[in-house]
């Protein structure tokens, strides 16, 4: 066995302008992962520029928020 005595891992903190762009690069990957659109027209594909429309630009500020009604009121 080893001894893992003393190797607590350091937390990491983010300014808020990291955190800004790191939530970005989450709903990014919502959106490819789960919408299947493709990272090539992230700027253009009909969703991303409806979400942009309603101001929703960030994944944990803004998108997992988003109700039912929400939803639809994008169409």
């Amino acid at each position: 066995m080893s001894d893992t005595a003393g190797t607590a891992s350091a937390a990491v903190t983010l300014t808020p302008a990291e955190e800004l762009k790191a939530d970005k690069a989450r709903l990014l990957t919502a959106l490819v992962n789960v919408c299947g659109m493709p990272h090539a027209h992230h700027k253009t594909y009909p969703i991303v520029r409806a979400l942009k429309r309603d101001g929703i630009v960030c994944f944990n500020m803004d998108f997992i928020h988003l109700t039912a009604a929400n939803i639809d009121g994008l169409q």
